[in-house]
């Protein structure tokens, strides 16, 4: 049933891009250059360093640091995880899941603790809440600070949150004293693997554009601005910030992350990871720090003209969605793909 329904919706989405060529170009070309203007600019140094700072032993170096020990006790993981987690919050989202498969591949996690830690260390990263989102589409710099701040505690409360159940399965293991790699051989092996994960990621984030593009034929713009925070963040609070929506709205969408993210962040992945509870972790990171905007808004007063809606009148969400529920399905199909893929080679 799966097979038939992916069939019939990929033949659904290859109608739109014959029935509308024209936009479908242009939203391939708009995600190309969000790529090359904003993805891969502030992203791939992260990725390398991320997984450089593995290869090399020095994130085994500062577990072993009492900051290093208290965030492995806090989210109840090893220390060799200190460093990537920290990583993970200031590199952007494939950052964080790139580390830690890193760390799964040298053997300084289980799969266990891989998947623990891919539930909660997925997260925006500065560069994208404060400049992109923040100056670029909100034109407002103390947005972007409130919602990066919203942001990093909901991911830290959500991983303090995790930790609780996990901690009945955890002990603090010794660090691994196997050889390392030189520096020169570790940063040739992270800055390959990090171009393979930007190209995967570049991918993803044309076929959205395409579609989205598509989809602004179909749908008002609060319509798009909820069906792009589903499928793809960056696109999402792009047209969010069109259609005048409170900043809470743009603390879920980050926090979420977008299907486009689910997918750099699961394809490929060499450990299981519970679909259900991948989802619901995205899903809860939204919600709280859509939150923790509230209360954070007090220290970031400047961030008040942006809270409420700027539209007088909002249009309703019902209309034409038959295309747009078509695609968030097909997302869905292929994730499910993904994380059956995943499974098979983690039997293999």
């Amino acid at each position: 049933m799966k097979k038939i329904f992916t069939f019939g919706g990929g033949l659904f989405l290859i109608a739109l891009l014959l029935r509308f060529p024209q936009e479908g170009a242009a939203g391939a070309k708009l995600g190309l250059d969000t790529c090359l203007s904003v993805l891969i600019p502030s992203l791939y140094p992260f990725l390398v360093l991320t997984v450089f700072l593995v290869k090399s032993g020095a994130t085994a170096s500062f577990g072993n640091s009492p900051l290093g020990k208290l965030i492995a006790r806090l989210f109840a993981l090893p220390q060799s995880a200190a460093g990537t987690i920290l990583m993970g919050m200031c590199g952007g989202y494939p950052a964080g899941s790139r580390g830690i498969e890193a760390l799964y591949e040298e053997k300084e996690l289980t799969e266990k603790e891989a998947s623990h830690a891919l539930l909660f260390c997925v997260n925006a990263g500065p560069a994208f809440l404060c400049t992109a989102v923040g100056a670029g589409f909100l034109r407002n710099p103390v947005a972007g600070e409130l919602l990066l701040c919203a942001h990093l505690l909901g991911g830290i409360l959500l991983g303090v949150l995790l930790s609780i159940r996990f901690r009945g399965h955890f002990s603090l293991p010794k660090l691994s004293q196997k050889p390392l790699p030189s520096p020169a051989k570790a940063l040739l092996e992270a800055a390959r693997s990090a171009a393979a994960s930007m190209v995967s990621m570049c991918g993803f984030v044309i076929l959205f554009a395409a579609f989205l593009q598509i989809a602004q034929k179909l749908l008002s713009l609060p319509q798009l601005s909820v069906l792009s925070a589903i499928c793809e963040v960056t696109l999402g609070c792009k047209t969010m910030s069109l259609s005048g929506m409170p900043l809470w709205c743009f603390a879920l969408a980050t926090g979420w992350g977008g299907l486009c993210v689910h997918l750099q962040v699961l394809q490929g992945l060499k450990f299981k990871v519970p679909l259900w509870q991948f989802f619901l972790c995205r899903l809860l990171h939204g919600i709280l720090s859509a939150v923790l905007v509230f209360p954070l808004a007090h220290l970031f007063p400047g961030a008040s003209p942006v809270f409420g809606s700027n539209s007088a009148t909002v249009p309703s969400l019902s209309g034409p969605m038959i295309g747009s529920a078509v695609l968030l399905l097909l997302c869905i199909a292929v994730l499910l793909d993904t994380c059956s893929f995943s499974k098979m080679r983690g039997k293999a």
